[in-house]
């Protein structure tokens, strides 16, 4: 017994022996890490549980890219914390419901850095209005500007939540791919559109897009997009693309190349103070057309003295949105979206003009509420119109549907609009809870509406006339998507005079106004377990179909894209 003992002795003794040399490895380097922790919180200083601070590889200077570390929880108090070796990391909060935030940390041996995360909910301003995280100004085409980044604050608490590490890297290739169809009058097609975007290196980001379909006036589009940050408060921008429109020339259709550029410098000058300049460029190529361009400045301000006001100057394109949809790829630096159809080209002489329309805009935004659910917003905007397409139907006031269907095959022109508009506009926006949210606006100003000369002495340069307008619009959003997925926004527009080409008080955009109605609607589809999101959309325009325009005793002359037009889609999203 002694001796069994007593071998049982020597072996521990030689076992602490063998044991130390890693017990003392393990010990430095568990002294060699350091900690990385903080909280994450709502605009309004209220902890999110169960946001996802997620930790990834980067290098100095990086902005874009790196391999995911770690995925961290954050408990109920919003805070979250984890044991990292020394280097450079980048730091991601993300929470249902908000924007994600991204922040770069240098992480010293055996330190312990505290970044505290405050992210912007949702809905809170223009996030519901279709136009999410696009200033107006900058325009639709190019991706949003310079992020703003959260600094640092104390660290109070030092709970430790649950982690998961993970030796994935995540997905450098983001992308979206969309099966739509369209009926709108005399313009009818079906196709598909695709967005793919991926990073290159720390600080390129680059994205294609491309469209296309069979019908009439199918938008035929592909266009090449990169971004490139310098530095954290500098971005550069750049579009190439080629797109096809059709245009009319003796009732019959042919088809005109166009090829764009656009550049865009934002810089971040002060944290308060943002500046962009760029410039957009346009021109018609192949056999019609060619030689026909037009290059427009793109040179915007904004000031934003606190997180809840905004101050903001710019001149710009004077584009309109009709033929934007809601969709399109979004990733942290780039933002583009689809087209819903190609814009109308006018001819002059027999030959395309190209649109040089500007756009002056003058404005503010004012952030209310303790948690920022509403919003006021108002502009100021001088608008100059050349060359603006516009379609323009000449349809007999007594036939049948199939013959009415019959003349705009043959009867639809477009014509260039020149002149001016100016006005101001008005709107505000409240978020009730998190499933409903409303917002009004009101605009009013001089536009240009159709001339009500007699039709037999109205030409295409008299086609326009100076008219002033007034719009008063209301939008409801009720987003169920938690719960069945499904989120409905409906719009009503009213205005006293039919027909005027007026300032949406939503967009800040022209277009064309009747007292109509509005709906869109998507719904999340199933995806049996693919790394993908499926969505299907129904988007409905001018519902009531009141095309009411100028007429003679046997004539109406209205506007082409006046009329209803219904777009279905589906989309996959990764």
């Amino acid at each position: 017994m002694r001796k069994a003992v007593s071998y049982f002795v020597v072996g521990c003794m030689v076992s602490a022996w063998l044991l130390a040399p890693a017990t003392q490895k393990a010990a430095e380097a568990s002294a060699a890490l350091g900690i990385i922790s903080g909280t994450v919180k709502d605009d309004a200083g209220k902890p999110l549980g169960g946001a996802v601070v997620a930790l990834f590889t980067a290098q100095p200077g990086q902005i874009i890219g790196g391999s995911l570390l770690k995925n961290l929880t954050t408990d109920a108090e919003g805070r979250f914390k984890a044991n990292v070796a020394p280097g450079m990391y980048k730091l991601r909060a993300a929470a249902d419901g908000f924007r994600p935030t991204f922040t770069l940390i240098n992480l010293d041996a055996a330190n312990k850095l505290t970044h505290n995360f405050s992210l912007r909910r949702v809905g809170t301003l223009v996030e519901k209005r279709g136009d999410k995280g696009d200033y107006r100004w900058i325009g639709r085409s190019v991706p949003r500007s310079v992020l703003h980044y959260q600094e640092e604050e104390d660290y109070v608490g030092s709970n430790t939540v649950a982690e998961t590490t993970t030796t994935k890297s995540e997905s450098a290739l983001h992308g979206v791919v969309q099966f739509t169809s369209i009926h709108a009058g005399d313009v009818n097609f079906t196709g598909a559109n695709f967005a793919l975007s991926s990073s290159f290196g720390d600080n390129l980001e680059f994205a294609l897009v491309g469209q296309g379909g069979l019908g009439t006036a199918a938008p035929q589009r592909l266009a090449a997009i990169a971004s490139l940050r310098p530095k954290a408060n500098h971005q550069v921008t750049a579009m190439a693309g080629y797109g096809q429109a059709m245009i009319r020339e003796r009732n019959q259709l042919r088809a005109l190349d166009q090829f764009s550029f656009a550049a865009m410098d934002s810089w971040q000058v002060a944290k308060p103070l943002l500046l962009i300049l760029g410039f957009d460029y346009s021109t018609f190529t192949g056999s019609i057309g060619k030689g026909n361009d037009s290059i427009l400045p793109r040179v915007a301000v904004q000031f934003t003295p606190t997180a809840r006001t905004h101050i903001n100057a710019a001149l710009t394109p004077g584009t309109s949105d009709w033929r934007q949809t809601q969709e399109g790829l979004e990733t942290e630096n780039l933002q583009t979206r689809f087209e819903s159809q190609p814009a109308d080209v006018a001819l002059v002489g027999g030959a395309p003009v190209a649109d040089r329309s500007r756009r002056l805009e003058v404005g503010f935004e004012q952030i209310f509420g303790t948690e920022g659910d509403s919003s006021v917003e108002a502009a100021a905007f001088f608008d100059t119109i050349s060359g603006r397409g516009v379609g323009v139907l000449s349809l007999p006031l007594e036939a049948s549907p199939e013959t009415q269907k019959a003349f705009q095959e043959v009867a639809r022109q477009v014509v260039a609009m020149n002149g001016m508009a100016r006005g101001m506009r008005v709107m505000y926006a409240k978020r009730f809870n998190e499933y409903f949210s409303a917002s009004a606006g009101y605009s009013f100003g001089r536009g240009e509406r159709f001339n009500e000369a007699s039709l037999d002495q109205i030409t295409p340069a008299r086609m326009f006339t100076g008219s002033n307008f007034q719009v008063a619009s209301a939008k409801l959003d009720f987003d169920l998507t938690r719960r069945t997925g499904t989120r409905v926004s409906t719009v009503v527009r009213l205005s006293p005079s039919a027909v005027v080409f007026a300032i949406d008080p939503f967009a800040g955009r022209m277009s064309v106004y009747d007292p109509n109605v509005s709906i869109y609607v998507t719904q999340t589809l199933p995806t049996f377990g693919l790394p993908v999101k499926c969505q299907a959309l129904v988007d409905v325009r001018n519902l009531l179909n009141q095309t009411i325009g100028i007429e003679s005793d046997t004539t109406q002359l209205i506007a082409a894209r006046s009329q209803r037009s219904v777009r279905g889609a589906i989309s996959f999203q990764w």
